[in-house]
C-alpha cells in the first residue's frame, strides 16, 4: 500500500502543469460566475465541469504507461522489487488525487458562488462524491486500455466504453443506470439543482458500482499486464 502512495503521489508531481492549468482556468471561471451569481448560472457551471472531471481523469490515465515506458521509468520503478499491480495502483492513486483536486475545487468553487447568490448547498456534496469515484472508473478504464493500445486508440477504446449505456440506448436496449455508474452520473448531473439533495439511494448505488468497476479493470489491466514486455520502449 506505501508504494502504491508513493507512485501516486510520484505521479501527481508529474502532473504539475495540468493541476496548474486546472485551478488557473477555474480560478477565472469562478471569477466570471461570481460576478452573474444566478440560480441557473452556477447550477450550469457544476454541470459543465462536473463531467470535465470525469474526461479530465480519463486523458490524464490513457498515456500515463505509455509514457512511461518510453522514458523507462517503469522498469526504474519495476526494479525496486515492486509489483506490476502495484505500478499501475499507484498511477491510478496519482490519477485519482488530481480527480480529488479538480473536485474540490469546482465543489469549493460552486459552494462559494451559492453562498454569494444566497441559495442552499443541499446535494453539491453528493453530486461530487459520484462524480469522483466514477472520474476514478474513468481512469482504471483508461488504464486498462492502455496496456495493450496505443494511447489514441486506448482513448477511442475507453470513451466507447464509458459511453456504453448511450450506445445500447441508441440500439434500442434500455440498460438499468444501476449497472452503468457512469450513465447514472450522467443522470444526476442533468438533474442536479441546487437545494433538492440526491437520493442517498442513488448516491450508494453510484459510489459503489463505480467503485467495483474500478477495481475489475484495475485486476484485468495488472492481469494483461503482467504479461506485457516493457523492456522495449514504444516508438
Amino acid at each position: 500500500m506505501r508504494s502504491i502512495i508513493l507512485i501516486g503521489i510520484n505521479y501527481l508531481r508529474t502532473q504539475v502543469l495540468t493541476v496548474l492549468i486546472i485551478v488557473v482556468y477555474l480560478a477565472a471561471m469562478a471569477v466570471v460566475f461570481l460576478h452573474n451569481p444566478q440560480g441557473q448560472e452556477a447550477r450550469f457551471f457544476v454541470q459543465l465541469h462536473s463531467l470535465y472531471v470525469v474526461f479530465v481523469a480519463l486523458m490524464v490515465a490513457v498515456p500515463a504507461i505509455h509514457a512511461d515506458r518510453r522514458s523507462r521509468r517503469v522498469l526504474a520503478v519495476l526494479s525496486k522489487g515492486i509489483h506490476r499491480w502495484e505500478y499501475l495502483g499507484g498511477l491510478l492513486c496519482g490519477c485519482g488525487l488530481v480527480s480529488a483536486i479538480f473536485c474540490g475545487l469546482v465543489g469549493g468553487i460552486s459552494w462559494i458562488l451559492s453562498l454569494h447568490g444566497g441559495y442552499a448547498t443541499a446535494g453539491l456534496a453528493g453530486l461530487m462524491l459520484m462524480v469522483f469515484t466514477c472520474a476514478l472508473m474513468a481512469s482504471a478504464i483508461g488504464l486498462f486500455f492502455a496496456t495493450f493500445l496505443h494511447p489514441l486508440l486506448a482513448t477511442f477504446a475507453a470513451s466507447a466504453t464509458i459511453a456504453l449505456p448511450l450506445l445500447l440506448r441508441q440500439a434500442g436496449w434500455n440498460a438499468p443506470g444501476g449497472v452503468f455508474p457512469a450513465s447514472q452520473l450522467a443522470e444526476s448531473i442533468t438533474k442536479f439543482q441546487f437545494g433538492d439533495p440526491a437520493s442517498a439511494g442513488a448516491i450508494a448505488t453510484t459510489t459503489s458500482m463505480a467503485a467495483a468497476v474500478t477495481i475489475l479493470f484495475w485486476i484485468a489491466s495488472a492481469a494483461i499486464f503482467a504479461r506485457r514486455d516493457v523492456t522495449v520502449a514504444p516508438e
